[in-house]
């Protein structure tokens, strides 16, 4: 008990920043083209279906990680490190198809493994819990930072699959100790006994307007955050910049800025409070690329950012508060299934439009999504009704 903190907080910040290494993708997107003599729509497959798998992965699971969480980070650490090492053979084979394999594994891995921590590090403080939530996330959106330099370094000097292979067992490692050291609180674990039936649920929760427009906003701020950061670095090319280097910090920064600021701001101004500011920064972010100042397209790019990290960490304080902290894993991880389906539109919509068209597509989305959670979703000062019943 004394060692709560130290066994819950501290694998839940390292598992999700190994797991944010799938980031990262961008860093050997070129070397994957040529393993493989493949054009970049084949190779970007793969990072489609990390998110697509990561996304349908948590939703699947989420029962699982809500009764058995300190299993489920196992199984999180087993699939994300065969998904690893499945890529370094498929680039020694040049076999393709196992390279596909291989993301959907570490997809899978890290949609389990993205939630499993977040309701144990929301039993730490009742009075805190956007600040708590907001560190794993925030964890996972570091991920990115903290591996790049290791990765470039590892490119630099060995071959790709030799390069997969010592991030698959330096991953695993990391993971591995995190998930050993990590001892969930057992008042905030469910069994098949005090779990809220699917039925329940389904009539309950996930059937509701609250939760379907919380759903929709969720994947309507994904879809378009995915596809403005996708194009980043060649918007800020086509601007005239050429100190990518630090502007692509500063979009990190406004990203972390998100997740951080935005989840712990929550504590005090309330969740859905949160998520109005949160959907009018992206509001502005893209009116702001749709002047195409090349200054305020930059400031237009961090609005977005900043957007999307705090879509990701406010979540699942909303959802605790709306629907209850006993089921939170399961309707968490439903939700993030908006993400993987985002991974898919994000690129469908970045690929048909661009520019203006694009920005302007982008701004409508963000409103439209903002209106629905605005009209649909209630202030919420105490659990739901069934959850306050089913407590008793």
């Amino acid at each position: 008990m004394s060692n709560r903190f130290f066994n819950i907080l501290i694998p839940g910040i390292f598992i999700p920043l190994v797991l944010g290494s799938v980031y990262n993708y961008s860093q050997y997107a070129k070397n994957i083209m040529e393993a493989f003599d493949i054009t970049k729509f084949s190779a970007d497959i793969g990072f489609t279906l990390i998110i697509f798998f990561l996304g349908t992965g948590a939703a699947f699971f989420g029962r699982f990680v809500e009764m058995f969480p300190k299993r489920m980070a196992v199984v999180s650490t087993i699939l994300f490190a065969i998904g690893v090492l499945l890529l370094s053979f498929a680039t020694y084979t040049g076999f393709l198809p196992l390279y596909y394999i291989g993301c959907s594994f570490m997809g899978t891995g890290t949609g389990i493994g993205y939630t499993s921590p977040i309701k144990q590090l929301l039993s730490l403080s009742q009075n805190h819990k956007g600040f708590f939530s907001g560190l794993s996330i925030c964890g996972f959106g570091l991920g990115k930072f903290v591996a790049a330099p290791m990765i470039e370094r590892l490119l630099a000097n060995f071959t790709l699959p030799a390069v997969f292979l010592l991030m698959g067992l330096i991953f695993s490692t990391v993971m591995s100790f995190s998930s050993w050291l990590y001892k969930p609180n057992p008042a905030y674990i469910s069994t098949k006994y005090t779990a809220i039936p699917y039925k329940t649920l389904i009539k309950a929760k996930f059937l509701t307007k609250e939760y379907i427009s919380i759903w929709f906003m969720f994947f309507i701020n994904i879809t378009c955050g995915l596809a403005l950061i996708s194009q980043e670095k060649m918007l800020f090319q086509n601007a005239g910049y050429t100190a990518i280097a630090v502007l692509m910090a500063a979009t990190a920064i406004a990203n972390v800025g998100g997740r951080f600021g935005m989840s712990t701001a929550s504590d005090y101004i309330g969740r859905k409070g949160s998520y109005n500011i949160i959907c009018t920064v992206g509001i502005l972010g893209a009116f702001l690329c749709y002047t195409q100042n090349p200054v305020l397209l930059v400031g237009g790019i961090l609005f977005c950012e900043f957007a999307y990290g705090g879509n990701f960490s406010v979540l699942p304080s909303l959802l605790a508060k709306q629907f209850g902290d006993s089921c939170l894993s399961t309707v968490h991880s439903m939700t993030l299934s908006g993400w993987g389906l985002a991974g898919i539109t994000s690129v469908i919509l970045a690929n048909t439009f661009t520019g203006n068209t694009l920005y302007l597509i982008l701004a409508c989305l963000y409103l439209i999504g903002f209106l629905g959670f605005t009209i649909c979703v209630r202030r919420q000062e105490r659990f739901c009704r069934y959850e306050q019943g089913h407590s008793r």
